[in-house]
């Protein structure tokens, strides 16, 4: 997957999808993703030793979909453990996948 709803968005109109599909696939989105920025800076920082924030920043980019989402949860683990650099990895992972919509 490369994006959330920014994806659906980009490509609702391509596959014909209704409105309830539409709704339907932002809403799981945006409530994985809400659940995720509360759970994965602790997830991280049980994967990741604290002192690999280039690692901690990619994950929290990868793992969740939507870009502001992606945002909340690593300023999240910034302020929780100290570690800004975590905030700028995640925003390139991001915006790296984000880049690839140009393709859809």
């Amino acid at each position: 997957s490369i994006c959330g709803v920014t994806a659906i968005s980009a490509v609702a109109p391509a596959i014909a999808a209704t409105q309830a599909e539409v709704a339907v696939a932002v809403a799981n989105v945006v409530a994985f993703g809400s659940f995720g920025m509360l759970l994965y800076p602790h997830v991280a920082a049980a994967l990741f030793p604290q002192s690999d924030s280039q690692s901690i920043g990619l994950f929290l980019g990868l793992a969740v979909h939507d870009t502001a989402q992606v945002m909340g949860c690593a300023a999240s683990y910034a302020e929780q453990y100290t570690d800004t650099a975590v905030v700028a990895a995640a925003a390139v992972a991001k915006l790296t996948r984000n880049v690839f919509l140009a393709a859809v």
